[in-house]
């Protein structure tokens, strides 16, 4: 049976920049202090705070040198752009929430369209299932482990749906490997790739 080693669980991402990273863990904490009486919430911890841009899932080593051409070619085809940080948020949009992140304070057609040549490339080239549901720009904060006392957190997403994080410049995108640990996800960079390199 192949183990983790030979079949790494890959996703690409736009890490979030080091100069926002205070300030999205001051939105984790306010978050988190509405958390106190429930439900339980796994906080991401703020160097690991990023922008999923596809996810592969457990992928044959052997197709990592394939994987990074791809991007390669999609990274060069690309530039950099601006990104403004805001607004809490979480899946589902109702009911309790699941997932909880802080989003942009607009659209950004180029980002939209990196995420969707990423996900063509590696479609085509039967590296990766296409995506059939629509990219939502997010930078998760933390994940609910239960149903329970969800009201409270529900109110503060509302409160800070436009709370700002900061602007930053998004000139890479990175190929992460995770590793399941019981304290959360441990993230090996496995390749970056210059927008407009």
């Amino acid at each position: 049976m192949a183990g983790r080693a030979e079949r790494p669980r890959l996703f690409f991402a736009v890490p979030l920049a080091d100069e926002l990273r205070d300030a999205a863990g001051r939105l984790q904490d306010e978050l988190a202090r509405a958390c106190r009486s429930g439900p339980r919430v796994r906080w991401v911890a703020r160097a690991n705070v990023h922008l999923t841009l596809k996810f592969l899932g457990d992928t044959p080593a052997e197709a990592l040198t394939e994987i990074a051409r791809a991007a390669d070619r999609v990274a060069a085809a690309a530039g950099p752009m601006s990104l403004e940080v805001a607004g809490a948020g979480c899946f589902p949009p109702r009911g309790a929430p699941r997932t909880i992140w802080v989003g942009l304070a607009r659209d950004c057609a180029a980002l939209i369209t990196l995420a969707e040549s990423l996900d063509r490339a590696l479609a085509e080239a039967g590296l990766a299932k296409a995506e059939t549901r629509p990219f939502h720009a997010h930078f998760t904060l933390g994940r609910v482990k239960d149903r329970g006392g969800g009201r409270e957190l529900r109110e503060a997403i509302e409160r800070l749906s436009h709370e700002p994080v900061g602007e930053m410049q998004a000139d890479h995108f990175v190929l992460l490997s995770s590793d399941l640990t019981p304290t959360g996800p441990v993230y090996t960079e496995r390749g970056r790739f210059g927008l407009g390199a």
